[in-house]
């Protein structure tokens, strides 16, 4: 398939940290495309269904399902782009997910990746709050949920559930910049964090 209705940017992270009023905003200018499914997750498979040991958290099974992991329905989310405009895509979790990262870079070596994040403990508190809400989450204590996180994750539960471990943002950056030779970066944190603890890494 040619690269050429590939996306040209990703914002690639991090959940709960601001991604979906990105998305949204920058849909609106007319020289941008971005996809119409907000978060297709492409790059999270390797061509096939997300595998059944990461699906084992409550819901994760039913959210898999909406995952673009062909590589034709993926190629059709951009297929409308003017082509004059620069085509992009925001699945927060690409920043997390280092075999991810590594299949975007060798499918669109030139990739331009836009990473927001958000104090990592509210991030946390909100991604908990948000799985609550859904009824998922079984523990009404955020302490006790992230004592479980390593249980969790050793039992297969999806990373939407790793609570600490999506916000270690220096070792993913690093880990990003690493398949992007030459690249550079400044990240800061989204209008939700603190203003007097802004995140902020440079390599």
């Amino acid at each position: 398939m040619s690269a050429e209705r590939l996306p040209q940017f990703v914002i690639a992270g991090a959940p709960k940290a601001g991604t979906t009023a990105l998305h949204a905003a920058l849909a609106t200018h007319p020289g941008l495309y971005l996809s119409p499914v907000k978060e297709p997750k492409f790059y999270l498979t390797d061509g096939r269904p997300p595998p059944a040991r990461t699906q084992r958290g409550p819901g994760d099974a039913h959210s898999a399902q909406e995952w673009v992991w062909r590589r034709d329905r993926y190629l059709d989310l951009f297929r409308r782009a003017p082509a004059d405009a620069v085509r992009g895509e925001s699945t927060p979790f690409y920043l997390y997910d280092r075999a991810a990262q590594r299949r975007l870079v060798a499918d669109v070596p030139d990739v331009k990746v836009i990473a927001v994040v958000r104090d990592p403990v509210d991030r946390a508190v909100s991604n908990w709050v948000h799985l609550r809400a859904d009824g998922l989450e079984p523990e009404a204590d955020f302490g006790r949920a992230v004592a479980l996180e390593d249980e969790r994750v050793a039992a297969g539960w999806a990373p939407f559930w790793h609570y600490t471990r999506m916000g270690r943002y220096g070792e993913q950056l690093r880990n990003l910049l690493t398949l992007v030779p030459g690249s550079s970066c400044c990240c800061c944190a989204s209008a939700r964090s603190s203003p007097s603890r802004p995140a902020r890494w440079t390599g």
